[in-house]
């Protein structure tokens, strides 16, 4: 319900403002625009509704999942999927022309300018109440993470905060975007709502920033050569004392297709089948991951893609008795709707990387059954997307960055293992509890496994200094590579940008 009340809320604002048997909007003055405080927040849904774009076939989501070693997508056996852009970033052979690299900058920065929009309209009119310096700093601190997603994959970028500023922005380094993030987030947490619910549900509240935070100063060293892991493990602690989140009692609730309960939620992307129905704007990881016949196994009437697979090394990593290999992935003798065994039909997870040019057979590779799959037919192409919301940050992940800040400060880890909700996390997958032994190698890959395809891989990889190792169908990769190129097309309509080494 709380997905249904944020983009059904924003449609009907939409369609509002084209309605012309009532009000002519490209005729009215700005200061009668906003004429009460709900159209004033609905409005300030156009930034939100741009995140939407997150999860669609040539998206930011699926770039970091291409250079990153959990998902690969070779030929399959009918020849598709063989196209060079997803070869070059398996292989980290980046370059200005590819097309997933451009889209990926492009949501980033389409996201920015929509959120400059709404900031600078909002504050134009002359519509007071009380609650409008919260929403102008929940749109604050979503374009703060939009610069954080564009400075973590181009480094340094170009920076605008005025909508009426038409000059080409200029280019600024990682310590100037990090710093502006930064203000930007502790000038806007007084004014944001402490206590998640529906009327802030997919917005930006305290936990959310407090994450945000918390990655920006995890990611510190790495971005800017200087530790900031005591500033992590504080943002952590503001969230951990909140008591505003748990640990769910099974994995599998975070990704049901009406997921919008699960009390792991701190900042997620609502979608819906009915609301979410464009390839611009709906989450279609089924038909990227599933063949014909998985399909079938779901009552999915749509002529799926079977492009992504599970890396064959990534699955292979996986403790045996790990509950959440069986929960992210379809592996072994296969089942049709009706619960009857396929003939024929066993799905080898592992198979031989000369196979990723060379073309895999339908059951080679590990498909994506993470997020459930609604059966009731209602997945029919891009027209229907999943309404499965997608959690960019969830509590577990707030777990173990402070586990990782209290390693990485030398301190004892114990102050995180000790916990409950720390414990639950391996205990409902199967496995044992860490202890205070628990290391940053045994936390890698615990990371991988927990958050297996949920975007955060490639800058793990980086932080733990592992991007650039040789993996299944890739070689040992040059360190320039951790970080993407800027668009071709970009640099061409920017002279103030300045191309990444390296490219």
């Amino acid at each position: 319900m709380k997905k249904i009340l944020f983009i059904a809320g924003f449609i009907a604002l939409l369609s509002s403002c084209t309605n012309l048997d009532e009000k002519v909007y490209s005729d009215i003055l700005r200061e009668d625009l906003f004429e009460n405080e709900q159209v004033l927040k609905l409005y300030s849904g156009r930034a939100f509704q741009t995140l939407q774009g997150y999860c669609t076939e040539q998206s930011l989501w699926t770039l970091n999942l291409q250079v990153s070693d959990e998902c690969a997508v070779p030929v399959n056996s009918v020849g598709e999927w063989s196209q060079t852009r997803y070869r070059e970033l398996q292989q980290h052979n980046f370059v200005t022309s590819n097309k997933l690299i451009r889209t990926g900058w492009d949501f980033c920065f389409d996201g920015i300018t929509a959120c400059n929009d709404v900031i600078g309209e909002i504050k134009k009119s002359p519509f007071n109440f009380e609650g409008k310096e919260k929403i102008i700093s929940e749109v604050r601190v979503l374009r703060a993470f939009y610069y954080f997603c564009a400075m973590d994959g181009w480094g340094n970028i170009p920076f605008v905060t005025d909508n009426d500023d038409k000059s080409l922005p200029p280019q600024k380094n990682r310590q100037f975007i990090f710093d502006f993030i930064v203000d930007e987030i502790d000038s806007c947490l007084p004014h944001l709502d402490t206590v998640p619910g529906i009327d802030n549900y997919g917005r930006a509240t305290f936990g959310m920033a407090q994450t945000l935070l918390a990655k920006m100063y995890l990611n510190a060293e790495t971005w800017l050569g200087t530790p900031m892991y005591d500033k992590a493990e504080a943002a952590c602690l503001q969230i951990i004392n909140s008591r505003n989140y748990a640990i769910e009692n099974q994995y599998k609730t975070n990704f049901d297709v009406y997921n919008e309960n699960s009390r792991e939620n701190i900042f997620v992307i609502p979608y819906d089948n009915v609301y979410t129905t464009s390839d611009r704007n709906a989450f279609i990881i089924y038909l990227l991951a599933l063949g014909s016949t998985d399909a079938k196994k779901f009552n999915i009437p749509a002529s799926t893609w079977d492009g992504f697979v599970c890396q064959p090394d990534f699955f292979a990593s996986y403790d045996t008795v790990d509950t959440r290999r069986s929960a992210a992935w379809l592996y072994g003798q296969q089942y049709d709707y009706s619960g009857i065994a396929v003939d024929g039909y066993i799905i080898e997870p592992v198979f031989s990387e000369g196979k990723y040019l060379t073309g895999r057979t339908d059951n080679e590779g590990a498909k994506l059954c993470k997020w459930t799959y609604q059966d009731d037919g209602m997945l029919k192409g891009v027209d229907k997307g999943m309404s499965n919301d997608f959690a960019l940050f969830r509590y577990a992940d707030v777990l173990y960055m402070y586990a990782e800040a209290l390693l990485r400060q030398g301190k004892s880890v114990s102050a995180a293992t000790d916990m409950a909700d720390f414990q639950k996390i391996r205990s409902r997958a199967g496995l044992q509890p860490f202890t205070s032994s628990m290391t940053l190698d045994d936390l890698l890959r615990e990371r991988g496994h927990e958050f297996a395809w949920e975007g955060w891989r490639r800058q793990d990889l980086i932080r733990f200094g592992k991007f650039n190792d040789s993996w299944w169908a890739k070689g040992a990769s040059p360190a320039y590579t951790k970080l993407f190129p800027i668009p071709a097309e970009r640099l061409s309509v920017n002279p103030n940008l300045k191309p990444n080494p390296g490219y």
